[in-house]
């Protein structure tokens, strides 16, 4: 068991590297399909990423799959998060993400970016899908601003 978890552990952090350093090479080749801003006011989690409350800002690098979503603060790199779908979206609502709040737990569930008229999905972790099952859930939206 313990022998499963250690590896589990190194192949997610090597999964992790290769994505940075892939995602790295894209966004230089590229340039980036949107940049945005958005402050959180609470703490929650997007993908394995913690995010305390505070101001973020944000590079999506395509809007295809895998669309990935490099976080930031002001002064250091937060995480790569990849979306698990995305979905033609109307453009009449503006670009804000979509945040799920059960069990005392908040998390970022979708990226919704009307100037790109597509949401982003993002998975809940195996192991919170239960809690959350469990519990009754409050949705929430938070405006994102365009990046500078």
């Amino acid at each position: 068991m313990k022998t499963n978890r250690s590896s589990s552990v190194i192949r997610n952090t090597f999964l992790a590297l290769v994505s940075t350093v892939v995602f790295a090479g894209l966004a230089n080749a590229q340039g980036s399909a949107y940049k945005g801003q958005f402050t959180l006011p609470f703490e929650a989690k997007w993908g394995n990423a913690t995010l305390p409350a505070g101001d973020y800002t944000f590079t999506l690098d395509s809007a295809a799959l895998p669309a990935m979503v490099r976080i930031e603060t002001t002064d250091r790199y937060i995480g790569l998060v990849i979306a698990q779908d995305t979905n033609a979206s109307h453009a009449s609502k503006g670009n804000e993400l979509i945040v799920t709040r059960s069990g005392g737990y908040a998390r970022i569930s979708a990226l919704h970016l009307a100037t790109l008229a597509t949401d982003f999905e993002y998975a809940t972790p195996k192991a919170e899908r239960q809690v959350l099952a469990s519990a009754p859930k409050l949705i929430q939206s938070l405006p994102i601003h365009n990046g500078k």
